[in-house]
């Protein structure tokens, strides 16, 4: 009986100390976040903002993980440098922006999610958004075509996505088709906790007005039996 009382005694004093933050509680490697998301601005150019990641497990894929978010940006910064090019010969005034989003980042996934916005004249710019996804376990970069390995999987999506579409035509074209809904290796997508999430261009399935869409789909659409 003393005994009992000690470790119960013993149980509420350690409680008591985790809770008050005298004992550290050590995340659980499983469930904690894949990496530490920070910004960087390409040569210290406020308009050209990118993702950098570190606390990554595996300090290859760290690597391989920035040099791809690091190519990202040097392309950007082409089309920037073009832009301005454009604006001085056809005397227009240039805009240009990159902007990212972390989207899901549990491990051993991190989803991120770039935009680029451009003005080339004319009524309006537009933006085009890019996803980087990873699987650290697996050690590489996931594309939409890695989880919709099948056609069959591609078409049950497809299905789901048209549906989903044709039932909002307020936001939708109304006259959408269901080939209309392309879906290949350079779809953006992010990862959420149920499945995936379906990042369109603008134009692409919707009218501008309505930006680029993005459609949950839930595991149990493209899992395999």
């Amino acid at each position: 009986m003393f005994w009992k009382k000690v470790s119960a005694i013993s149980l509420t004093v350690l409680i008591l100390a985790v809770v008050s933050g005298s004992i550290p509680i050590l995340a659980n490697e499983q469930t904690g976040p894949t990496a530490t998301v920070e910004s960087d601005f390409y040569q210290d150019n406020d308009q050209l903002k990118y993702p950098q990641v570190s606390d990554v497990k595996d300090e290859k894929m760290e690597e391989k993980i920035n040099k791809q978010l690091l190519q990202y940006i040097k392309d950007s910064y082409k089309e920037y440098k073009q832009n301005e090019k454009m604006a001085k010969k056809y005397d227009f005034k240039a805009d240009y922006q990159t902007e990212y989003e972390v989207k899901y980042n549990k491990a051993p996934k991190l989803s991120i999610l770039t935009s680029n916005y451009i003005f080339s004249g004319g009524a309006h710019g537009n933006t085009t958004v890019q996803s980087f996804n990873y699987d650290v376990e697996e050690g590489k970069r996931v594309v939409l075509t890695d989880i919709l390995k099948t056609e069959e999987q591609r078409k049950d999506v497809q299905e789901y996505v048209w549906e989903y579409a044709i039932e909002r035509p307020d936001i939708f074209y109304p006259d959408l088709k269901k080939e209309d809904v392309k879906l290949h290796a350079d779809t953006a997508f992010y990862y959420n906790d149920d499945g995936i999430t379906l990042v369109f261009q603008q134009y692409e399935i919707a009218p501008y007005v309505s930006g680029n869409q993005e459609i949950k789909v839930p595991e149990d659409v493209y899992k395999e039996a």
